[in-house]
């Protein structure tokens, strides 16, 4: 009876010796598959800039110290119930390019973590489909609070680099965390005079909107404008805008 566990016990360390060495070589043909992988990876970018908000809020319950990596076998699962659009050597291949040597996973901006993968197998972030169609494209966004719009040193106004497949909620994010905005309401412009025609809705994407992307080295410029409604409170203090006591135009 003990030499028939002890055959069996070596039977199942061989089919699991089998299935890693199959994966593996699975794994190997479709990173060397060349357009098949890169676009691949192009997909995955747009997922998760598009998604990374959700995977904030997801990975962010997992990760108690805040460090901003959780397992990657946390990871892969967090993916599967956000029903990531791969299959199983796809999301393997992801987890083993993106963990580090004590197997966690950054979950903070991964698109651009994508974006450097591609650089780093030596593949172009210019790669073009059907002879003319970019892959990726970026634009350098000039992003202007609309009262201090003149005002050179206003911290309300900086410049961002986004793909253009980026949603305008995104920006959105990224202007409430670099000012510091708690607001009821934000709402991005294409002019300076804020009319509904001229709203960028949240939904929509860059590209959507108009804008023109080009290689991330040298992307084209553009401005936007933005404006907020704050919070009704009954504090003073609260209400009084932050901006008039840190700048002056």
């Amino acid at each position: 009876m003990k030499k028939k566990k002890q055959r069996a016990k070596k039977t199942n360390k061989k089919n699991k010796e089998r299935e890693k060495v199959s994966l593996d070589e699975t794994c190997r043909a479709f990173r060397s598959s060349g357009p098949e992988f890169e676009l691949f990876l192009v997909e995955m970018s747009r997922w998760f800039s598009d998604r990374q908000q959700q995977l904030d809020e997801l990975f962010g319950h997992e990760d108690a110290g805040g460090s901003g990596s959780v397992h990657m076998k946390d990871f892969e699962l967090g993916l599967m119930n956000l029903n990531v659009p791969c299959r199983h050597v796809q999301l393997y291949v992801l987890t083993q390019l993106l963990k580090t040597s004590n197997n966690t996973i950054s979950y903070r901006d991964l698109s651009r973590r994508i974006q450097s993968l591609r650089a780093r197998d030596g593949t172009e972030i210019n790669t073009r489909i059907s002879g003319d169609q970019l892959l990726d494209r970026f634009v350098r966004l000039r992003v202007r609070l609309i009262p201090f719009d003149f005002s050179a040193t206003h911290p309300g106004n900086f410049e961002v680099v986004l793909l253009t497949s980026s949603r305008v909620f995104r920006l959105i994010q990224i202007i409430q965390d670099r000012v510091g905005i708690q607001t009821y309401r934000l709402e991005v412009f294409r002019s300076r005079v804020p009319r509904e025609e001229a709203r960028l809705t949240p939904e929509s994407s860059l590209e959507e909107c108009g804008f023109r992307g080009g290689p991330e080295e040298t992307p084209p410029e553009d401005t936007v404008y933005y404006d907020y409604t704050l919070l009704f409170t009954d504090c003073p203090v609260l209400n009084c805008d932050h901006y008039f006591r840190s700048t002056s135009c």
